[in-house]
């Protein structure tokens, strides 16, 4: 299980990979690690510099946090843009608001110099991944008592993911459904794939073993995939998926 840093984004940045940008053992920066840095919307954030993070933002980032209609959806939005871009400017040593983060396939965006990110939010919270040359994909969800899962996992689920959400105590299986779910999504997301791609991620035939520390080994493919330690009623998961 890995431990995200907490950040506050009235600190500086933290700096991840600190001079990874040019590893000098090209294998063993492909071999690090994923580096996950946790922002909580517990933390009073003020108004000022709330209104200082959407100067940071471009103007298409801007028409996109202004066109949600609930006030916690624009501020996941704009806490989530705003560290993405404070994280890469640290990395590329330049101002937030310059960091090029064009869109590729399956509308993923990069930033060409800069390290592979995803971002997650759900709740009060907002998780970044980022890692110096391997796709990453997190997801993080907060638990809701009110889903039905079962459908869900029945539709998306391997029959050995399935198998191990039975096997499990009934007061545990959401829980567990949700584990499963972020490690799904965090492997689609790695890929730049959504939902759609599931089908070719399957046909890789990965076969998944859940070990009782909550990781989890993917036999068969050159991937690597994680639990992350969050605050209760939530689950996550961040993936690596094969390097280019």
């Amino acid at each position: 299980m890995l431990q995200p840093q907490p950040w506050h984004l009235s600190e500086p940045p933290p700096t991840p990979f600190a001079g990874a940008a040019s590893p000098a053992d090209p294998e063993a920066a492909a071999a690090a690690e994923p580096a996950l840095v946790l922002l909580n919307r517990r933390e009073t954030v003020p108004t000022s510099l709330l209104q200082h993070l959407e100067t940071l933002l471009e103007a298409s980032e801007r028409r996109r946090h202004a066109a949600f209609r609930q006030a916690a959806d624009r501020e996941r939005f704009l806490l989530g843009r705003a560290a993405l871009r404070l994280l890469l400017g640290a990395w590329l040593s330049v101002p937030p608001e310059a960091v090029p983060l064009p869109t590729g396939l399956h509308g993923k965006p990069h930033c060409p110099g800069g390290p592979s990110f995803n971002l997650s939010h759900s709740g009060d919270l907002v998780l970044l991944a980022l890692h110096p040359s391997r796709p990453v994909g997190v997801d993080v969800e907060a638990l809701r008592p009110d889903v039905a899962w079962e459908p869900v996992a029945q539709r998306l689920f391997t029959s050995v993911e399935q198998e191990a959400l039975q096997a499990c105590p009934a007061a545990e299986q959401p829980g567990t459904f949700l584990d499963l779910w972020c490690r799904l999504e965090a492997r689609l997301k790695a890929r730049g794939l959504g939902l759609a791609g599931l089908e070719a991620l399957r046909a890789e035939d990965h076969q998944v073993s859940l070990a009782g520390d909550g990781s989890t080994t993917v036999r068969g493919a050159a991937e690597s995939i994680w639990a992350v330690a969050v605050p209760s009623g939530y689950r996550a998961a961040v993936a690596m998926a094969p390097a280019r």
